[in-house]
């Protein structure tokens, strides 16, 4: 793969060559396969550079690449382990991939990741924080972002648990001010009651997720979306939030 990039990196701009890497863990079924090529039997560990074992995995941990400035992507390895990564094997999986990544010619800028435990740990080893979101690596910083959609995830996921207070010279009252998942809650049924709905969109599992709904990004993103904000002000400018304090 390296050396089919090389070759394609020949043909591309220094600009073009600026690019991020995503890398993310799946869950994958048990399965051993006869490869006749490699005379090999693939399905068990494999951790790369440290070899194999005799466990059958269950997850692949996936690195790509992908272009800031010109589209393009390309998958560029693959790590099969049993059981989820841990942290300190993610770093040494990172440092491989980057150090293949810059032997090939390409400027990595940055690495896009969810917020797994393992993920936010290996980011932790390798120098990043919250005051300095980056690390070095071959003398070369490299930005570390966490996936947007899963950001938008978590926040959702932390309003279901957590009332937000708010600053009260950003909405212009002396009042405390807290903003409760409630209020949406009452929202929706304010809005069910409707001929001509508002949060048509909106469902039960919209507000009640379960555990496999709360994994939905496109859940998360209606929820806490433009529309709901609007609907919720236009309670407010009406009159009608008296129906928050029922």
């Amino acid at each position: 793969v390296f050396h089919a990039l090389e070759q394609s990196l020949q043909k591309m701009s220094g600009e073009d060559r600026y690019c991020c890497l995503m890398f993310d863990e799946m869950s994958i079924r048990e399965n051993l396969h006869f490869n006749q090529k490699f005379d090999c039997i693939e399905g068990f560990e494999d951790c790369g550079s440290q070899g194999r074992t005799c466990s059958i995995a269950n997850h692949a941990l996936l690195f790509m690449i992908r272009g800031l400035r010109r589209k393009w992507k390309q998958p560029v390895a693959y790590y099969f382990t049993r059981g989820s990564t841990k942290a300190e094997m993610v770093v040494q999986y990172l440092k491989e991939v980057l150090d293949a990544c810059q032997n090939a010619g390409l400027k990595v800028v940055a690495t896009v990741c969810d917020m797994g435990a393992n993920n936010v740990k290996a980011l932790k080893l390798l120098g990043a924080s919250k005051r300095k979101p980056f690390f070095r690596f071959h003398n070369q910083e490299t930005a570390t972002v966490y996936d947007p959609p899963h950001l938008l995830k978590c926040t959702r996921n932390l309003f279901l648990k957590h009332d937000v207070q708010l600053k009260s010279e950003h909405v212009g009252t002396q009042l405390p001010v807290i903003a409760k998942w409630d209020h949406i809650l009452k929202l929706y049924e304010i809005d069910k009651t409707r001929p001509f709905r508002l949060l048509y969109r909106l469902t039960d599992t919209h507000l009640n997720p379960t555990a496999q709904s709360s994994m939905n990004v496109r859940l998360a993103a209606q929820v806490m979306s433009h529309t709901v904000a609007a609907s919720l002000n236009a309670l407010v400018a009406t009159g009608e939030h008296y129906m928050f304090l029922l």
